[in-house]
């Protein structure tokens, strides 16, 4: 769960990217995709295991996107990556919230709170639900936040010492109290204590998740584009 270390490399003239589980689908990610043209790509992709595969694109390379179109890559996501330092970001006192490490054990829990807060997203559409996410407690930086009672009511995980928040999430009824920013700073330390410098995240257009991480002390650092290719069906 969450992103795993790179994977294998794989070349072919004029393409190259590396291998890993996708963060965002149930894909194979093509991490730093380069294909100079069609044949370059069909080359790489000969090299590949079976589909589904998915990939990040700069939303600029045109070309590129271009190039997977015309092999049969689809958009599922767009929308623009988010930095800020690590250091820096304060948690709030949120009255009634604590906030605490992840337990495998709260996975049902975790799957009705997901399901809820994720509503819309491509990603969850992607993963389906519940997102196997359920099951990433002790793999990154992985926090909760719940009520007394134990109702989970939002959680972001991070790589680590990467920074790289690959899920996060309030439930609507809960928005807008200061626990994403709670979450966010939870995350922040254990980034840092990790010998980190910066968290990264990606929000989808039409989401609160950009509005969000601006008023927090993110930056837009540019564009993105989510593609993925299904196997063909018969």
């Amino acid at each position: 769960m969450g992103t795993p270390p790179l994977g294998p490399a794989v070349t072919a003239p004029g393409a190259t990217c590396r291998l890993r589980p996708s963060p965002t689908a149930l894909a194979v990610r093509l991490e730093g995709l380069q294909a100079r043209d069609t044949a370059a790509l069909d080359a790489l992709i000969a090299q590949l295991p079976e589909p589904p595969w998915d990939v990040e694109v700069n939303a600029g390379e045109t070309e590129l996107l271009e190039i997977l179109a015309a092999r049969g890559f689809t958009e599922y996501a767009r929308g623009a990556l988010y930095a800020r330092t690590a250091e820096g970001l304060t948690a709030p006192r949120v009255p009634g919230i604590e906030m605490v490490t992840y337990d495998n054990a709260w996975a049902p829990a975790f799957a009705a709170a997901e399901a809820e807060a994720m509503q819309g997203l491509a990603a969850l559409a992607e993963l389906g639900s519940p997102s196997g996410y359920e099951w990433g407690a002790g793999q990154g930086s992985f926090r909760i936040a719940r009520t007394p009672e134990g109702r989970l009511v939002g959680f972001a995980h991070a790589d680590l010492p990467d920074g790289v928040v690959d899920w996060f999430g309030v439930v609507p009824a809960e928005r807008r109290t200061g626990i994403g920013r709670l979450l966010m700073a939870g995350v922040a330390r254990d980034v840092v204590a990790a010998n980190g410098t910066h968290l990264l995240a990606f929000a989808q257009d039409g989401t609160p998740a950009g509005p969000f991480l601006g008023r927090i002390g993110f930056q837009a650092r540019g564009r993105r584009v989510l593609m993925i290719h299904r196997p063909q069906t018969a």
